[in-house]
């Protein structure tokens, strides 16, 4: 009863909190088709913190099941500090009101930091620091949103940023029982065989009249240096709007709408990185910026994931290095 009212007394708070805080929420442009406008950190704003976060005791069989009896989900967002992607997501994401408005009815959200030693409680009673659960749970990315349901079991998990729209989308999706990715009940004449290569691959899932795909395109892969990075691999484009079958290096062949929703894809344009064996070893199913994209390219071609398993810490080594050679690194570019 304590630990309940305890909880509730926070929920008040928060809830006080929204109003107080409406300055600083960003909203959807006119036409609810806002452009991607990634912000810098900046340590000056005061985050929002929205009625459906949990500011809870971290121990998840009571966390599900209080939620449950309020008739929401639980969803586990890990972050690190400094992080912009986060950064964007909690000041421009989260508070937009659609979005806002469908997590309260819905969910409640539980703060992790990939690196953090809190103590979070498993339902089955393990005990683990914040850091060492997202080394369980293969956390790559920040943000990552896990996605339980009423039992407390991942229905779907978010590795990285989605735009305010791409993230609407998204969760509607998810309450509705509906998938991101584009349907199509028929199957194209085109067979792309992934069976059989020499060298890395880097499978590039995409869609027709995706604005998102075309805006990577633009933006990334026009680089010279994102394509000198991509030489190193056999670059598979795949269109899951027309859908033609794959020839996998399991040896199904399988419609390529099926291989991305077995996957658990829910962002186009999505990365999908082969070993020359033809093993997965990388993805990037999310919205990212050059500097983040190249160090993927870079993370699976050199074979660097072998020796460090966990991205996020590559990429601070990676960042680490540029400096020391005298130049900046600048993580939206």
């Amino acid at each position: 009863m304590i630990r309940q009212g305890i909880k509730q007394c926070f929920r008040q708070i928060c809830r006080l909190s929204v109003v107080m805080l409406m300055a600083f929420t960003v909203h959807a442009s006119q036409g609810g088709q806002p452009a991607v406008s990634m912000q810098a950190v900046d340590h000056n704003q005061e985050i929002p913190e929205l009625s459906w976060y949990l500011d809870g005791f971290l121990e998840l069989a009571d966390d599900v099941a209080e939620a449950r009896e309020r008739g929401h989900k639980i969803v586990l967002y890990f972050h690190q500090e400094g992080c912009p992607y986060c950064y964007n997501l909690v000041t421009q994401v989260f508070p937009e009101p659609r979005i806002d408005a469908l997590m309260a009815e819905n969910y409640e959200l539980i703060e992790l930091d990939i690196w953090g030693s809190r103590i979070v409680t498993l339902q089955d009673g393990t005990e683990l620091e914040e850091k060492q659960l997202a080394a369980m749970l293969k956390v790559q990315y920040t943000p990552t949103l896990i996605f339980l349901d009423e039992t407390g079991t991942p229905e779907r998990r978010v590795d990285g940023y989605r735009p305010p729209e791409a993230f609407l989308e998204l969760v509607t999706g998810l309450v509705n029982g509906e998938s991101a990715l584009p349907s199509s009940e028929e199957t194209g004449d085109q067979l792309i065989d992934l069976s059989k290569q020499s060298r890395p691959a880097a499978i590039q899932l995409v869609a027709t009249a995706c604005s998102a795909c075309e805006g990577f395109s633009q933006e990334v892969l026009v680089r010279e240096d994102t394509r000198a990075l991509l030489a190193d691999y056999r670059q598979v484009d795949v269109n899951l709007t027309d859908n033609p079958m794959l020839k996998l290096p399991d040896g199904r062949t399988l419609p390529a709408g099926q291989w991305a929703r077995e996957l658990g894809i829910s962002y186009l344009p999505a990365w999908i990185f082969l070993d020359a064996a033809g093993k997965e070893q990388f993805r990037v199913d999310a919205y990212v910026r050059a500097f983040h994209f190249n160090s993927a390219l870079q993370y699976v071609a050199s074979g660097a994931y072998k020796g460090q398993p966990e991205f996020q810490r590559y990429l601070h080594d990676q960042a680490d290095q540029i400096r020391k050679s005298g130049s900046s690194v600048d993580i939206l570019e």
